[in-house]
């Protein structure tokens, strides 16, 4: 993968985000203020996610806090992954079918199938998230083995990843958006 820039990744970032705040607040109820309320979701899910890189890269971290630092990351993806999965990509696909654009099931699995090993390593954080990472457990001793397994090569390449399955589903997002000549 090519190296982060990361002042240039957190400006387009933030761009967005304003962007997408202005469209949100500009829109009218119906179909357009359903796309436009899951594109400004995405939208504040990676600004935050790339906030937390470059803070992380620029903080630089060392030894047992660097996985301590890493474990928001670690939390943050799988609690959207979650809410992806459950809500999310339901929301896309219904939304593709009412404004007639050919976004299914099969488009997101093929979209998925492209990061197919780093997804599968986020719903392998289980424990993290569950013990480490957010919600606490009480066994002290397995927080720490779980923060200890937490590696920055890891997680990076998992969160690039989600980022990137997670733009494909906001162009899949803006194709619905764009729907049947008519329909705004």
């Amino acid at each position: 993968m090519a190296p982060l820039n990361l002042s240039d990744m957190l400006r387009s970032a933030e761009r967005n985000l304003e962007d997408s705040l202005r469209h949100f607040e500009q829109t009218t109820p119906g179909l357009a203020q359903e796309i436009v309320d899951l594109k400004l979701q995405s939208c504040i899910f990676h600004y935050d996610i790339c906030r937390e890189m470059v803070a992380f890269c620029r903080n630089k971290p060392r030894g047992f806090a660097a996985s301590v630092a890493l474990k928001g990351l670690v939390l943050q993806v799988y609690e959207y992954d979650d809410l992806i999965n459950r809500h999310q990509i339901q929301r896309l696909l219904a939304l593709a079918s009412a404004r007639g654009i050919p976004y299914d099931r099969e488009s997101v699995r093929a979209a998925r199938s492209q990061w197919k090993a780093e997804l599968a390593r986020l719903k392998r954080w289980k424990d993290v998230r569950n013990q480490a990472a957010g919600h606490y457990g009480t066994d002290l001793k397995k927080q720490v083995s779980l923060l200890k397994e937490i590696n920055e090569a890891e997680v990076m390449t998992v969160v690039r990843a989600f980022l990137s399955f997670n733009m494909s589903l906001v162009i899949g997002l803006r194709d619905a958006g764009q729907g049947v000549a008519g329909e705004a």
